[in-house]
């Protein structure tokens, strides 16, 4: 951990603004207090800036320059231009996230969670007019606290593999305006606190209120990213019960485990109104059961899934790296973790593909790389976690 405790208060106020934004906005509250909020954000990593420059040097320089990025690249793919952002300027104009109850343009998929283009929407508040590219810097600003926040587990160099992680996994989700990077990061990170606060047997860390209040913001902003967050969280709160189960001791822990699983309230709300607002989702109909029983049975639906999935370049080489670090340092534990969440989270991902509703190539071709990003970014992860403490003999 940082000294004071100053990387981990830092990530808490950001993770806690963040989150705040969403309430405002969603209780359609006064532009005034958007704006304040936001304004703490900024002066939040104003501070983590100026207090000891030299300190984390290395994210601080990586983060300008993906500002930089971000601000001079244009907004042209499908889902940043005609969904996340879409969202935002909407938000921007409603100042609130009822506008979804008239379903209005429905191809933009309405249902999904909001928390990231709310930010979008807020920063376009705070500086007065919209934009077709600044208010994607939002979703930059959603990287700080996760990103942020492993510094104080790594050491100098290790915290550099680490950047070169996420830049080499999520790559220009990191400043297109896509949401998909997002969801990878904080789905990692939400595994790694799980495995902290639960499966390992260190009581250091669960007797610290802010990582625990960290965890909890960390799970939250999970599920209001995509709807995937929520399948992913769900995954990560089996294989932590398979783990508990395995070792026999389910009764340790459970009541922080009941604990954190009020991370769902927020996106159970969300959903109950999409719900009684008669929002539903273009990946939920009838025909879902009849298209996944036509292709459950031919065998080139598999090999094209698994082509999809297994032969992403980024997906092998983050495989390779965490079983190379299993090999090297054979930690029987962290290994089953996250073998379990990858095996459910690709099982599901064969009934979701063999069940969807939009031509099969097609979906694959447009969707598998975004989503394999989770993967490959939790498997290289966790390889540079098992290696943290391995020294040469």
């Amino acid at each position: 951990m940082t000294k004071s405790f100053f990387h981990e208060k830092i990530v808490l106020i950001l993770s806690l603004l963040i989150l705040n934004n969403y309430l405002l906005i969603s209780l359609s509250l006064p532009q005034v207090l958007i704006k304040v909020n936001f304004l703490f954000f900024l002066t939040t990593i104003a501070i983590f800036y100026l207090i000891n420059f030299s300190e984390n040097l290395y994210f601080k320089i990586f983060f300008i320059v993906l500002v930089f990025i971000t601000l001079g690249t244009p907004t042209v793919d499908w889902d940043p231009r005609s969904i996340w952002l879409f969202h935002a300027k909407m938000m921007f104009y409603e100042n609130s996230v009822s506008y979804v109850a008239d379903n209005y343009a429905a191809f933009s998929n309405n249902d999904y969670p909001k928390i990231a283009p709310a930010f979008a929407s807020s920063l376009a508040v705070l500086i007065g007019h919209w934009n077709e590219v600044f208010p994607k810097l939002s979703f930059l600003l959603i990287f700080f606290p996760p990103v942020i926040l492993m510094y104080s587990f790594f050491k100098s160099t290790q915290y550099i593999i680490f950047l070169s992680i996420v830049f080499f996994t999520i790559s220009k989700y990191l400043f297109s305006g896509w949401a998909d990077g997002i969801v990878a990061v904080y789905f990692g990170m939400s595994a790694f606190l799980m495995y902290l606060l639960i499966i390992e047997d260190n009581n250091y860390y669960k007797k610290h209120f802010v990582i625990n209040l960290i965890t909890i913001c960390f799970f939250i902003i999970l599920t209001l990213v995509k709807n995937e967050g929520t399948i992913l969280l769900l995954i990560l709160f089996l294989t932590t019960f398979i783990i508990k189960l395995f070792k026999k001791n389910t009764s340790k822990d459970i009541y922080r485990l009941l604990l954190l699983s009020i991370s769902f309230l927020p996106i159970i709300l969300w959903k109950y109104f999409c719900y009684i607002k008669g929002i539903g989702s273009a990946f939920i109909n009838p025909d879902l059961i009849s298209n996944l029983v036509l292709r459950l049975y031919e065998f080139e639906n598999y090999k094209l899934i698994s082509y999809f999935i297994f032969l992403n370049e980024k997906f092998l080489l983050c495989s390779i790296f965490f079983l190379l670090s299993f090999w090297i340092k054979k930690n029987v534990v962290v290994f089953s973790y996250i073998s379990i969440s990858t095996m459910i989270y690709i099982f599901i991902l064969f009934l979701i593909y063999l069940s969807t509703p939009f031509d099969f190539y097609w979906q694959l071709d447009s969707s598998a790389a975004r989503v394999v990003k989770s993967l490959s970014f939790l498997l290289a992860f966790f390889g540079l976690y098992n290696l943290k403490d391995y020294t040469m003999k």
